[in-house]
This record gives structure tokens, sequence and C-alpha cells, in this order.
């Protein structure tokens, strides 16, 4: 009798699925969108270099989210025909692969595209800084191309010079550089003050471009200096790198400070050599 059961039910198991509909089993092929890398395009100079990492792709289809892919990328696309594409630039917030945020200075990639099944889309993709994007009035905007504006801490071992040999810069003309020596230990500079800057908790991050022997210290200073507060520290890398460091909760957090200035420095062993090479230093905001 049991052998019955299993039959009937199987014989019904084969009829369901033998009338499923054949137009619903094909709408699940997909077509394909294909992501390189997406690009920055700049053409607002007290913004300084279009230069950029952006790690991830956040895709929306017809303005629902369908997923952050890290790039490059061949994502699924279920809705075919007709949709509305929009693309943003994510990044690793403060440099940590555990924290993969959309970078809010950078605008939507926005195009109405057709996509047909099982066909690869591979869109040159770039983005603008949202017109809204300021450079800090008080600091802005460090390439440099036509100097140095930072101030060297009176008890570093070396100055952050301006340097052209084409071996080290990063592009451009010019990079910044603090070198030391085999018997010097301390380096560090920091911006000039800070006051006109958000502490109500909106955006406001440092982007800069770097290379360095050694790990370093970003840190913020206060009240004419008074007091240092330490805020991340960057590995050593030996091949240039971008990164993102999120200052919005600082300046709230060091809200009643008169001013701020933002430090860059590194200790090392006697007997080493080291050196932190800087570019495209700006701290942006809305």
């Amino acid at each position: 009798m049991k052998q019955v059961y299993f039959c009937f039910f199987l014989f019904i198991l084969l009829s369901l699925l033998n009338s499923c509909d054949k137009e619903e089993i094909k709408a699940t092929i997909p077509a394909y969108l294909e992501i390189d890398k997406i690009d920055v395009f700049n053409d607002r100079p007290e913004l300084g270099s279009s230069s950029s990492n952006i790690e991830d792709a956040w895709v929306f289809i017809n303005d629902r989210l369908i997923g952050t892919f890290e790039l490059p990328t061949r994502i699924p696309i279920l809705t075919t025909g007709e949709v509305n594409l929009k693309v943003r630039g994510g990044i690793l917030n403060n440099g940590a692969s555990n924290t993969r945020v959309i970078y809010d200075f950078y605008e939507f990639y926005d195009t109405n595209f057709v996509f047909v099944e099982e066909e690869i889309y591979k869109p040159n993709i770039k983005v603008e800084y949202k017109s809204e994007t300021i450079a800090n009035d008080d600091w802005g905007v460090e390439d440099f191309e036509t100097g140095v504006n930072f101030i060297n801490n009176p008890q570093s071992d070396a100055a952050l010079r301006r340097i052209t040999d084409a071996n080290k810069v990063y592009e451009g003309d010019a990079s910044g550089s603090g070198a030391l020596g085999v018997g010097d230990n301390f380096f560090e500079a920091y911006t000039r003050d800070i006051i006109n800057v958000p502490r109500n908790g909106l955006p406001v991050y440092l982007e800069f471009d770097y290379k360095s022997t050694h790990d370093f210290q970003v840190s913020v200073y206060v009240n004419n200096r008074m007091q240092q507060v330490p805020f991340v520290t960057v590995r050593a890398r030996s091949e240039w790198n971008k990164i993102y460091l999120d200052f919005s909760n600082v300046f709230p957090i060091l809200f009643d400070a008169a001013n701020y200035n933002i430090a860059f420095g590194y200790v090392k062993p006697i007997g080493e050599e080291g050196e932190l090479l800087l570019d495209n230093v700006k701290l942006l905001h809305f």
C-alpha cells in the first residue's frame, strides 16, 4: 500500500513540474552587469585631484538596492527590459575592510538601461562630487604643487617638504615628504587652524594619498594645540594608496574647541630610515 501512495505522490509531483509556465522559467534567465572600476570625474579646481579608491559598487535597479559588490564584479540582473540603473561608489571607511560604506560626497551614476537576457553590459562608470561638496575654507586642499600648506611641529626631527623626484611623486609635479634619517626618530606636521567645520554630525572626511615606510598616526590638536587627541593609526604601505578618514563624529565630540589642527606623524627606531609621502590631502564637508 505504501508503494501505491508513493507512486501516486510521484505522479502528482511530476505533473505539477511539467505544467509549470515555460515563460515563467525563462524569466529567471539574467542579464549581466560587469563593473571593473568606478572612476571619479572632477572639473572643480577647488576640490583638487580626481584621485580615488572606490572599492565597492552599490547597485540600484529601479531605486531598489540589489546589493553591494566588491570591484571588479559581474552581477546577474534578473530585471530585464528597460530599467533605471543607479550606482554609488563605496569606500573602506577609515581604511577598514569591515566598514564598507557609500561615500557621501560622490553622486549617483544614473542612467536608463535596457537589459537583455544572457547579455553582458560593461558601462564606463564615472561619478562626480556632489554639487554641495566643499573643501574646508580654513585649510582646504593640499596637493604640494605650489608649496607646503602645513606647519611643522617644533619638536619634529624633520620638516614636511615639497619634493619633485619623479620616482616618488604620486601625480602632478610634486608631493609632500616627511623623511627621517637614521639618527632621527620623530616626525610630525599639522594643518593650519581649522575653525569653520561642521560640529553637528554631518559628513566630514579627510581624503589623502600616501605611501609610508612606517605606520603613522593621524590625530587632532585642539585649542591652539593645548591638547592632542589620537584618531587613527594608518599602516605602512610600500605602494601609493588612497584613504578616506571619517571625522564626522570627531568634531561633535570636541564641539567646544576654539580651533583644530589635523596632524600627521610617526615614530621610528634609531638606525632606520623613514619616509611618509603625502598627496591630495583635502578636508571635505557640506
